[in-house]
């Protein structure tokens, strides 16, 4: 693959290398051909010579929507056949759903986490679940103040652990991941996962600042420095944490969810949005009793 080849990325080598996600009209989604695409981009700027840091962007007003999820409610009926032992709402073999997971995990997460030089992530508008994968991996993220960080998928499908944790601690990271929660770019910031939050018209700006400083740098001095936190940190099990993750995750679409049949059943028949309805609404309903119940309790 040359990067003139590329259909959904913008390659700009240099010293810093720019990676650019190219599908605005689609809200940058994390699909099969994009993930080989990137993966074909890092290890380009790893062989370059001259390339000291790369930078990950997206256009448009959307950083990442998430992996493709009208792909996943394709990939069959999502209906239980007559026949079918197994329990209602498990559409996909194990065989199949460790397919996409493997993929997943060998082309997006190790070659980004292994990456030899530091990467530096610009996020704007939302940034859905496997698009946190970016941000995860990355060694430094600024954040434009519209960003915002999104879980809700786990609320209907699959149930892969993160790195969250790593982060911004397992409270925090408990609090997100088993309510299916969103954050914003001001919570990650405070919580030590953003490094620095900016007006969105900066964001580029603000991006290539860090990026070119550390360019000044010697090449033997970033790796080195990167190499020691990454050993820290696969010390404390992130690369065993990023192969189990996918692992739970094949073993949470195979547990026999009728809500996650039901949402990419509707995803095929009216659209994202109402599947997103219906994946929200039970969340909402208990959101609102709560608010309701604070506020006889204020009256008091």
């Amino acid at each position: 693959m040359r990067p003139e080849d590329y259909k959904f990325t913008i390659y700009e080598p240099g010293p810093v290398t720019k990676i650019i996600h190219n599908e605005p009209d689609i809200r940058n989604p994390m699909t099969g051909h994009y993930i080989l695409e990137l993966k074909d981009a890092v290890e380009r700027f790893q062989r370059n010579k001259e390339a000291k840091v790369g930078v990950l962007l997206a256009n448009g007003s959307v950083f990442c929507s998430g992996h493709n999820l009208r792909f996943v409610s394709k990939m069959e009926s999502w209906e239980r056949p007559k026949e079918d032992t197994r329990k209602a709402g498990t559409a996909v073999t194990e065989e199949e759903w460790r397919v996409q997971m493997d993929f997943m995990r060998d082309n997006l997460y190790y070659p980004l986490w292994d990456c030899k030089k530091p990467i530096v992530v610009g996020v704007q508008g939302a940034c859905i679940a496997g698009g946190m994968n970016l941000v995860l991996a990355s060694d430094i993220v600024v954040a434009a103040d519209d960003a915002f960080f999104d879980y809700a998928i786990t609320r209907i499908s699959g149930a892969g652990a993160s790195l969250l944790l790593y982060y911004i601690g397992q409270r925090k990271a408990a609090e997100i991941e088993l309510t299916g929660g969103k954050f914003t770019a001001a919570d990650g910031e405070r919580w030590g996962l953003i490094n620095k939050v900016v007006p969105r018209e900066q964001l580029e700006a603000e991006v290539m600042r860090y990026a070119n400083l550390m360019a000044q740098m010697p090449i033997a001095s970033l790796k080195l420095a990167k190499s020691v936190h990454r050993m820290a940190m696969n010390r404390m099990g992130v690369r065993d944490v990023i192969w189990w993750g996918y692992e739970i995750d094949i073993i949470g679409h195979m547990e026999g969810n009728p809500r996650e049949a039901e949402f990419y059943s509707l995803i095929k028949k009216e659209g994202m949005k109402a599947a997103v309805a219906y994946r929200d609404k039970p969340f909402q309903d208990i959101e609102k009793a709560y608010q309701e119940e604070i506020a006889k309790l204020s009256k008091k």
